[in-house]
């Protein structure tokens, strides 16, 4: 894959002493991790920018917290490689991992401690000297500091923010996290979103999220990659998917088959997508809306629905995927 005909930002000056924009902080080579006969990733080219959000996207089951895993050293790579701020996972991991935080799956907590107790232990094993470290992660992920509430009695969505709190008391450069908002609701994942913006756009951290959730990452990610059953689909900037989706004239009618006819022989349109036995999509939007609706109706064919519409990164997603929606 050509890393610079997908960021082209990424091309590096050639005059002596000029420095390169944006360098990849991570990046993977035909990264392929495989059980038994089952490939559950294949030949994974990732690259992840220097102070951006990147979007992992894709189904469950699609492979993201397995990358997540090889590149914290948690399963071992079966083939290709991983590239950490320059450096090859196994090789210094030492040098490597400080400088990440990380929530992979479901955080690990003492159930009978609160969640300040939990983060003290947590920063002394870290070697973190700061007294407000504790204290300012919490904030950041609006818990309270000091409470007397166990983690055992924490909800899903508080234990999901403290896995949070824990990835970054360290202040890291670099954040890795599958499926942060997980049971988290309306009100949290968006404050859970305005956060990371703000760890990215005001504190210059660069951080790789995995969801499957499309719409949050279409708020969020400044590049996405669009992962299915193991294999990257796309990798690209969410401005150039955006500018893939195509415009449309959605029609919702009594019979898609005789619409499809009238089209063709009354109006000379061929271009056009029959979805289902009542949905149809002309691409062609220099057509009249008026004039394609008159024809229908003349012949019968009962019309519901007809707008000027663009195509979303859900269909784009279902596009390049073979029909699959994103669950």
């Amino acid at each position: 894959m050509n890393v610079q005909a997908i960021f082209p930002i990424l091309k590096s000056s050639k005059r002596k002493g000029a420095k390169q924009m944006h360098k990849l902080i991570i990046q993977t080579k035909d990264l392929t991790k495989t059980y038994g006969e089952q490939t559950v990733v294949d030949h994974v080219d990732l690259h992840v920018r220097n102070g951006k959000i990147y979007g992992l996207l894709g189904r469950n089951g699609a492979g993201k917290t397995t990358i997540m895993k090889m590149m914290m050293g948690l399963t071992h790579i079966t083939e290709g490689e991983i590239e950490i701020f320059g450096q090859g996972v196994g090789a210094r991991q030492k040098d490597i991992y400080p400088r990440i935080g990380a929530i992979i799956e479901a955080p690990g907590f003492y159930p009978n401690l609160t969640g300040t107790e939990n983060l003290n232990v947590f920063a002394k094993l870290r070697g973190i000297v700061s007294p407000s470290a504790v204290k300012e992660a919490l904030e950041l992920v609006g818990l309270p500091y000091n409470d007397k509430k166990l983690f055992s009695k924490y909800s899903l969505g508080m234990k999901q923010r403290l896995g949070i709190a824990n990835a970054i008391i360290h202040d890291p450069e670099l954040l890795i996290l599958d499926e942060p908002t997980n049971g988290l609701d309306p009100i949290g994942i968006a404050e859970v979103r305005k956060f990371i913006r703000f760890l990215s756009e005001e504190r210059g951290k660069t951080i790789l999220i995995s969801s499957h959730i499309l719409p949050e990452i279409a708020l969020l990610a400044d590049d996405i990659g669009i992962l299915h059953n193991g294999v990257l689909l796309e990798e690209n900037s969410l401005a150039a998917l955006q500018k893939k989706n195509e415009c449309y004239i959605a029609f919702k009618v009594s019979s898609t088959a005789k619409a499809a006819r009238v089209l063709e022989q009354f109006l000379g349109i061929t271009h056009y997508v029959i979805e289902d036995d009542h949905s149809l999509r002309v691409l062609d939007t220099s057509q009249d809306i008026a004039e394609i609706n008159k024809a229908f109706m003349m012949n019968e064919i009962a019309v519901s629905r007809s707008d000027l519409c663009e195509e979303t990164l859900e269909d784009y997603f279902k596009k390049i995927t073979g029909g699959e929606g994103i669950a």
